[in-house]
């Protein structure tokens, strides 16, 4: 396997000497520690950072179901489809990447439960009802 310093220089395919690669590498790492998702993210699992599970607490979880997709004309754009229960299939795409993580959030706090409108207090008896009819 190829070392990060010669991937980023054949992908900036410069001659420049005043272009600093291990900049580039530093950012890749930052983005890849922080679970960004990007055209070269190669996680398998990827972890919604709002939406949960039905409880409220568990981020929502799907894995890849396939390949990256990039283009040459389109360098800023990807698409990672991705499977989400037994028969939901999306995709990720450079517009909504900012919404996923690829490292696995913590659970969020439990919502507090409030108190039903229907729950009502115990009726209040009247005395006069408890006596016998005269």
């Amino acid at each position: 396997m190829r070392n990060a310093r010669h991937i980023v220089a054949e992908l900036l395919e410069t001659d420049e000497p005043d272009v600093d690669v291990g900049r580039y590498i530093t950012q890749y790492g930052n983005d890849v520690a922080a679970g960004k998702v990007t055209a070269y993210s190669d996680a398998s699992r990827f972890y919604h950072r709002t939406k949960t599970y039905k409880d409220g607490v568990t981020p929502i979880e799907v894995r890849r179901n396939g390949k990256t997709q990039t283009w040459k004309r389109r360098p800023g754009e990807f698409r990672i489809p991705c499977k989400y229960g037994m028969y939901e299939y999306f995709d990720i795409d450079h517009r909504n990447a900012d919404e996923w993580s690829t490292v696995p959030l913590p659970k969020k706090e439990k919502p507090v439960k409030v108190k039903s409108a229907l729950e009502r207090p115990a009726p209040v008896v009247n005395p006069s009802d408890l006596m016998p009819p005269l």
